[in-house]
């Protein structure tokens, strides 16, 4: 192996046996070597952009709520339905705090916040594993709600860059070095009608 010198670091040049050493970086701490891995980042999370007044205002808070109930009714009956347990009570009182949230978040009064404070989605999702592709399934049972409940279309898109942008950041155990999909809207509106 031949080593080259680059900012009082020892940088190896891979032989045809180790592909992918060129990026090892080998310092030199007294006699001994010690390989130093570069820092990385796993997952950059995109912007999320939480909907306007707008939405609460067109759809009705009792059409967001309407929505999250059946989101989490698909979820009851779908694989991810371990994710949340087996005591049907506690995932029933679980979504209306939900619905709360989802109601303050588009514009509509304060409950949430008043009962809970800060919601902490990535903390308090933290106890369940939640994969990519469970975020995938999550938001596909998404495309379902909206076209069962009737989902108004002129505010369905913004809800929607919501929910999708904000569930990238709910993915705690990654089975991928891949990006999370992107799901843009453009992708699900031949399915809401």
């Amino acid at each position: 192996m031949k080593l080259s010198v680059h900012n009082d670091a020892v940088f190896s040049v891979p032989g045809p046996h180790c592909p992918g050493s060129e990026t090892l970086d080998i310092r030199h701490f007294g006699e001994e070597e010690s390989i130093v891995r570069p820092a990385m980042v796993d997952l950059v999370f995109p912007e999320v952009v939480f909907p306007t007044k707008r939405v609460a205002l067109v759809a009705g808070v009792e059409k967001v709520r309407e929505l999250v109930v059946e989101h989490h009714r698909l979820i009851w009956h779908s694989p991810l339905q371990p994710i949340f347990g087996n005591n049907e009570k506690h995932f029933w009182k679980a979504v209306a705090l939900t619905a709360d949230f989802h109601v303050e978040a588009c514009g509509g009064s304060k409950l949430y916040t008043e009962r809970r404070g800060h919601p902490h989605l990535r903390e308090r999702h933290f106890p369940f594993t939640i994969r990519e592709k469970d975020r995938e399934l999550w938001l596909d049972l998404y495309v379902q709600a909206l076209r069962q409940v009737a989902f108004p279309p002129e505010v369905a898109e913004e809800y929607w860059r919501w929910v999708e942008s904000l569930s990238i950041r709910m993915i705690n155990r990654r089975t991928t070095f891949a990006e999370p999909v992107r799901i843009p809207y453009s992708h699900i509106v031949e399915r809401l009608s």
